[in-house]
């Protein structure tokens, strides 16, 4: 009899690798220890320092960032100063999950972030039921699922987790609510695997994503925002108590897969402490040009430090509304400026410049002028000093045309900066902006880091670990390899270590 799937991927949205190895080499994870002993083992590549935003469409696309045009949640409004939420359906390219199903293959996916299926007899998708970042209510392929995932997983215990405060109380709501969340996934994922056999089935776990962000103080004395009252309140590391609860649901639905599966476990990118100064770009911008900071920005900051402090039930039905808000005064003055900051991800910074004829009220010439102003602020900005610890706040200053090759590359960031992740940064200094201090309204305490982990395990594969790593990009493709589907147009390539023998060319 066969399998529920023939092919398999679940995915560990930002585990951390370094913790994933201690762990496993101390017993704590038994379930993926074992998948790494029975695995073909490698380090992933993800795009350039912006991977947490730009990882997902290219890992279901299987092309580079240039070509799907998303790299954050929030991206610059063509043709204004002004913001737009991104959703999966403005992505440029397809999905190679539609390419396995129009092949004819049974296709579904769980919780897979910024992935687009076509809604057909063959596919069976659920999207926003327990994802980080909640774009939408419970989306589910075909509409009758709903009440089946209503019924098996309920609703998501957790929510959107950046309401959460730095307070102890909420932050032990948060974790026990992740550790349901995990098991209720898995629940889920038992239930679909039922509805098989599939050809394809993808699994997202985000439940080590929301706890890396808002728990990564709770398991470090050295972090500025640990507080002697997490250990009380949440345990000796909360962290590992929610990985502990995706290693259980992994191995529930590894159990279930059985050992005629090709299956792929990808741990994205993994987490760190949160030290950077995104906060202060933006205000080392002003400072470079020679703009002082509008009037109207201390008071607005005053109301968002308040609104901040509000519950997140209180926050939860304004969220939309509060953005525009807070966002519409900035929107003005970007028109005004030759270049500013915009949305990236905290582990890096992004600098958007006002070029005539891309920008509705440009003022930097293309061309020379936009060259050399680009060279000018990448020296000032790698001239930035951690007030704290005399270092550089600032490792790299990347040039977006290079970073983003593709017919998208003007929605970007036309400068990418890498924070220096080493030491929490109170304030940033140079001779040219002086002193500005780093007063951050984010309630996350642990951020992105990039290395990854993918394992590959079958019964055509002998186990051992890989040199070097694997693209993000090349992983979509090898799952369809293994499905006898050729995608084509796409950057990625199937990943030859992970494929048998006699497909290998």
């Amino acid at each position: 009899m066969p399998g529920p799937a023939r092919v398999a991927c679940i995915t560990l949205d930002s585990a951390e690798q370094s913790l994933l190895r201690q762990w496993v080499n101390q017993g704590l994870l038994p379930h993926f220890g074992k998948l790494l002993k029975e695995s073909v083992s490698s380090a992933t590549r993800n795009p350039e320092i912006i991977y947490s935003g730009t990882l997902w469409p290219s890992f279901n696309t299987g092309v580079w960032p240039g070509r799907h045009n998303h790299y954050c949640y929030l991206q610059p409004d063509s043709g204004s100063y002004g913001l737009r939420r991104f959703l999966p359906e403005h992505l440029s390219v397809d999905s190679i999950w539609n390419a396995v199903a129009q092949q004819g293959h049974r296709v579904a996916l769980i919780d897979v972030p910024n992935a687009r299926l076509a809604c057909t007899s063959r596919t069976l998708q659920v999207a926003f039921w327990g994802e980080h970042v909640v774009r939408r209510p419970l989306t589910c392929w075909p509409p009758s699922l709903e009440l089946e995932v209503q019924q098996v997983a309920g609703k998501d215990p957790v929510g959107v987790c950046d309401l959460v405060r730095q307070r102890p109380q909420e932050l032990r709501r948060l974790k026990d609510g992740l550790i349901e969340r995990a098991t209720r996934r898995a629940d889920l994922a038992l239930a679909v695997l039922e509805r098989g056999p599939w050809d394809l089935f993808v699994l997202n776990f985000s439940e080590a994503h929301c706890a890396g962000h808002q728990l990564w103080a709770t398991r470090d004395p050295k972090h500025p925002q640990y507080q002697t009252a997490f250990r009380t309140l949440l345990g000796e590391d909360p962290l590992l108590d929610v990985y502990q609860a995706i290693d259980r649901g992994l191995g529930r639905i590894v159990e279930a897969l059985g050992q005629d599966a090709f299956l792929l476990v990808l741990a994205t990118h993994g987490m760190g402490p949160r030290y950077d100064a995104a906060a202060a770009l933006d205000s080392v911008l002003r400072r470079l040009d020679g703009i002082d900071v509008p009037k109207v920005t201390g008071p607005i900051e005053t109301v968002r430090k308040m609104w901040l402090q509000l519950p997140g039930v209180v926050r939860r039905p304004f969220r939309r509304m509060a953005d525009v808000l807070y966002d519409g005064p900035r929107e003005r003055e970007r028109a005004t400026r030759r270049f500013f900051a915009v949305p990236t991800t905290d582990n890096c910074g992004g600098v958007r410049l006002n070029i005539r004829g891309r920008e509705p009220k440009g003022h930097v010439e293309p061309g020379a002028p936009y060259h050399e102003l680009c060279d000018w602020l990448e020296r000032e900005l790698l001239s930035l000093v951690n007030t704290a610890t005399g270092v550089p706040a600032v490792t790299r200053v990347l040039r977006g045309d290079l970073l983003f090759a593709g017919p998208f590359r003007n929605q970007f960031p036309d400068l990418v900066i890498e924070w220096n992740h080493e030491a929490p940064i109170p304030a940033v200094r140079s001779q040219r902006v002086g002193e500005i201090r780093v007063e951050s309204p984010n309630p996350r305490t642990g951020d992105h880091r990039p290395k990854g982990l993918v394992l590959a395990r079958s019964a055509d594969l002998a186990p051992h670990a890989l040199d070097g790593d694997m693209a993000i990009v090349d992983l979509a493709p090898t799952l369809a390899a293994r499905l006898g589907v050729e995608a084509s147009g796409i950057d990625g390539k199937p990943i030859l270590d992970f494929l048998p023998q006699y497909h290998r060319v």
